[in-house]
Formats: structure tokens, sequence, C-alpha cells
């Protein structure tokens, strides 16, 4: 019923040749499985910030798939959500649509036996990434945390929500969370196709132990271009050097939302010399509401710090916010990638970097909005903070500095 990821199916459907012959066609080293994620033109892009915006969406274009449908989930829980998607990739199945699934087995282990046999029964293929196994207990920090759909190569769903129930409460429910899903439509979509069937063929040792260099000149996007991003972890993150020379090219701002920030020293350095250039430099990140609580104990520690040299801190109050998007002037990247040292060096994340004058303007609109519905941190109100709050600061730093020392051992 369940598949190892390093497994391969060897009843390939015609959809998945042709697509394989396309691969084959624009690669010229088809073995490794490479593919450049070049800049690409004429897309179309709709920004969703709620569950009650991207979920019906994303389940509309299952519902018209004619040929594929593949995902890629870190969250894959059981529930109302996951009971809704699960009844329409069967029906797309039974229409004969090829449907592929990459679910990561740590963040996948809420799914039950039960939905797991459905979608078996049904003939989707799934593949659970990086299971468990007593003997490498080291690389199972190794996490999937990509948020992938693709339907016919036509549309492409990317961002940060996971195929769970957090979204689906009414929004003035303090469960409630939020977060970014970006529809694509055009060749970006077809290169998520890429992607899945690259992460369907590699295998795990292949993946972590990656060494790619990345090109000066692969950070150069035009205008109303878009491209993928992709992070395999510390040793190849375009992502994250997208970022760091995005803000360094930035002249009048830098709007950046995550769930957790524990930024490395070249991002605050980055973000430091923008805001002492003039540029308008803002963090929204999450107030009381949060799933990881002394996450926002780490980040508040460096808050003194970020406020000293003109960073301008916004938290959002009432729920959570999950989002994960960067605005540096209308440079646009949304996606998986949270902005935390331990995401960066163990998870597979996705991201799409984006020149575009549509989607600027609805990100403009969303961090807008969410900058009115924040406290903003005054600086001298949080000198005076209480001292419980500053004890719980430096605790969570300690315990985070100790990881990383750990981590940074870990090979």
């Amino acid at each position: 019923m369940q598949r190892n990821l390093n497994s391969h199916a060897s009843n390939d459907t015609p959809a998945t040749k042709r697509l394989i012959n396309k691969i084959k066609q624009r690669s010229q080293c088809y073995l490794c499985y490479k593919y450049n994620y070049t800049p690409k033109k004429n897309n179309t892009y709709q920004l969703f910030s709620e569950g009650n915006q991207f979920y019906p969406a994303m389940l509309e274009a299952i519902d018209k798939a004619q040929s594929y449908v593949y995902i890629i989930q870190y969250i894959f829980e059981t529930g109302l959500t996951s009971e809704k998607f699960i009844d329409t990739l069967v029906q797309a199945r039974q229409r004969d649509v090829e449907i592929r699934m990459i679910l990561d087995a740590y963040g996948s282990k809420q799914l039950s036996v039960q939905e797991r046999q459905r979608l078996h029964n049904a003939g989707i293929q799934v593949y659970f990434f990086n299971p468990l196994r007593n003997h490498h207990l080291i690389k199972f920090l190794y996490r999937d945390h990509r948020k992938l759909l693709v339907v016919d190569g036509e549309n492409a769903f990317i961002g940060g929500a996971g195929i769970c129930d957090d979204y689906n409460f009414p929004l003035e429910h303090p469960q409630s969370w939020q977060d970014i899903v970006v529809k694509i439509t055009g060749p970006l979509a077809l290169d998520s196709a890429y992607l899945f069937q690259q992460q369907r063929k590699l295998n795990q040792k292949e993946i972590t132990d990656c060494n790619e260099k990345i090109s000066a000149s692969s950070l150069v996007l035009n205008a109303e271009q878009g491209r993928l991003l992709t992070s395999k972890t510390w040793h190849h993150n375009e992502i994250q050097r997208a970022i760091l020379h995005a803000i360094r090219k930035a002249k009048h701002r830098v709007w950046i939302t995550t769930p957790y920030f524990v930024p490395t020293r070249k991002l605050r350095s980055r973000l430091k010399a923008a805001a002492h250039r003039g540029c308008d430099v803002r963090l929204l990140l999450p107030g009381t509401s949060s799933d990881h609580p002394w996450v926002s104990h780490i980040a508040r520690q460096r808050y003194s710090r970020m406020l000293k040299n003109n960073i301008n801190i916004f938290e959002y109050q009432s729920r959570f916010t999950h989002a994960k998007a960067i605005l540096c002037d209308d440079w646009v990247c949304i996606g998986s990638s949270n902005l935390d040292r331990w995401n960066q060096k163990f998870n597979l994340e996705l991201n799409i970097e984006i020149q575009s004058t549509q989607l600027t303007k609805q990100l403009c609109n969303f961090f807008t909005q969410n900058f009115n519905n924040s406290k903003k941190i005054d600086k001298e109100r949080w000198k005076a903070r209480p001292r419980s709050q500053k004890i719980k600061e430096w605790f969570w730093s300690k315990v985070a500095m100790w990881v990383e020392r750990f981590m940074h051992n870990i090979r």
C-alpha cells in the first residue's frame, strides 16, 4: 500500500511517459534528473490568503483535470479537509486521470490507515518521503516541507499551506490559521510538473548530499518573469541566495512575513544595511497565537537590536499567521520556506520568485491589510517589557544555540 520514495514505479502511464520525454528533450543530463529552472514569461498569478479561498480553487482544478494531478505535501492530516481532497482525487482517478502524490513520512503521520487504504484502492500512487528507520535516526531529520499541486501542467499551486483543518475554521475563530498560496497558470506550471518527476526519480542520498553550486547569473530576473526556487538543504539553497540578493538590491521597501523568524547572521546584516540605506524594512510576525510559541520567544530576543537599526516589527493579532512571503520593491517570493536556520539545513523547500505588476499589487494589499491588523512594536515600550518575558527569551535563545551547535556537527 505504501511506497518509499526510493522505489520506482514501472507502470508509467502515457501521460507520465509524455512528460518524461519532454524532460529528456529539455535536459542535457537526464540520468542525473537535472533541470534548469530558468525565468519564464507569460504566466498569470492569483494570490489566495485564506483557506476558504485556496482550498476551493485547488479542488476545482483537480475536478477539471484531464491528464494528471501531481501533489507534494508536508502536512496531510485526516479531517474534513483531507476527506474533501480524497473524494475529489478518487473521482478524478475514476475518470482515468493519473494521480501521484509525494507525502512526507513525518508530516503525514496523522493520515489514517483508512484514508491511506482508500487512496491505494483507487489506484492513486503515493510515495512517502524518508520514513523512519532505526539505523538512520539522524537522516530522519531531513524532511520534504514543500507544498505543490500541479494539474495537467497548466495550473500549479505553490505556497505554505498543508492539507489540514487548521485553515478551515471560520476566520474569527482563534484556532484559524492564515497562509498564502499562489495559483500559477502558464509555463511555470509545467516546470512544477518537471520538478515533481525529478523528485519521484531521485533517491534520498542524491537529494541530501547535493553540493551543486549556483551561478550569479541565475539570480537575474527581468520584469514580468517568474522562476521556481528550490532548497535541497544547506548546501543547495537557491531560496536563501535569491532572498539575500533581492534585499541587497532593494531601494524602497523590504517587507517580510514568516511564522518562525530565527534568521542567519547574513540575513540580519542585509536587513540592517537595507534599513540604513533608507528602505522601509518591516517584519510581520506572529503575536500571541502560534503553534510554536518558543520560536517566537527566540525571535523576540532580537527585537531590541532590530528596532535600534530602524527595522519595523509588527505582530499579527487575534490568530496565527503561517504565511511566508517577501516583497522587495516589486520582487515577490512566496512558498514553503521559513526564515529559520533549522528549516534551511534539513528541509526540501519550494518557493517561487516573481517580477509581476499583477502579483506585486496583490501581495502589497495583503501586507497592508495585515499591518493594519497588527500591533507595531514600540522601541521604548519594548525596553520596559516584564522581566518574566525577558527570561523566556533568554532561555529559549540558549536552547536554540545548543540545538544549532548540535546540528552543525551533523553530516
